[in-house]
């Protein structure tokens, strides 16, 4: 069990600051999440799509009346330090808390692009390309989280629990994603690092399966290697591709049962967790 591990996990004043959260799993985790999360907490969506954000807020707000829920729309392949800093201490400033008021202080790293997934690695020569699309799925993840554990460091709370959305494209390569395979494979080294030098945290990278979203879509149009657009075909003809709905619940499970060593990878169809 990994040290400062929360049993149980759930049902705990918790907060929470979630990235990607305008749609697909980022959406139904802030649901189902926020629904486990005890009166008074407070959880803070994170996306650029302000109309997409709203949407989310209004269900959990139907699942748990209970919590606060802040929105703030940006675009996080822009920001800094200073934006990622505010943003943490405005939400506890309109929510009128402080760290200390909450027992877990909880992040998620849901957000991400696909990166271009036409041309192969050989062909990936656009400097600007490549340097927005790691803006947005590293850079602006390790700085949101440096922010976040300056917020609530070691002792401000009694547990710290950090989760990295990450991907089996981190540890198989997958013709026509190769940017998607770097970028999911440095977050996680990021993360097991993090693990490594702060024994205090607790952090997960969950791989979520292949699940039914606008990027499994995005997948099957534009990829010109058949053997990656046939096996997501043929998961989304035979329904045996993942539901929100479903890895939720396993990630719901995971974090609850506490089988994982801080640091580690757990996939969606691994069994034991």
């Amino acid at each position: 069990m990994p040290a400062g591990a929360l049993q149980p996990f759930w049902g705990q004043k918790t907060f929470c600051v979630l990235t990607g959260a305008s749609q697909g799993i980022g959406r139904q985790f802030a649901i189902e999440f926020g629904r486990k999360f005890a009166k008074e907490s407070v959880l803070v969506l994170i996306a650029r799509n302000s109309q997409g954000l709203q949407e989310t807020k209004r269900r959990v707000g139907e699942a748990n009346p209970d919590i606060q829920v802040i929105c703030h729309p940006t675009d996080l392949a822009k920001g800094n330090a200073a934006l990622f800093k505010g943003i943490i201490e405005d939400s506890l400033s309109n929510a009128k808390v402080s760290p200390g008021d909450f027992q877990l202080a909880f992040i998620v790293h849901n957000a991400g692009s696909l990166g271009d997934v036409g041309p192969s690695v050989a062909e990936l020569n656009d400097a600007e390309q490549w340097s927005e699309f790691l803006a947005l799925n590293i850079t602006s993840t390790s700085i949101l989280n440096s922010e976040f554990l300056k917020v609530f460091p070691k002792g401000s709370v009694p547990y710290r629990t950090v989760v990295n959305v990450t991907s089996l494209c981190a540890v198989q390569p997958f013709c026509s994603m190769g940017q998607y395979c770097v970028s999911k494979a440095a977050r996680e080294m990021f993360f097991k690092v993090l693990a490594e030098e702060d024994q205090s945290l607790d952090v997960l990278s969950y791989s979520p399966g292949p699940v039914d979203t606008d990027m499994t879509i995005t997948i099957i149009n534009k990829t010109r290697d058949a053997k990656t657009r046939d096996a997501f075909v043929d998961m989304k003809e035979k329904k045996t591709i993942v539901t929100c709905e479903q890895t939720t619940l396993k990630a719901i499970q995971v974090l609850s049962n506490k089988q994982y060593k801080s640091g580690q990878r757990v996939d969606y169809f691994d069994e034991g967790y």
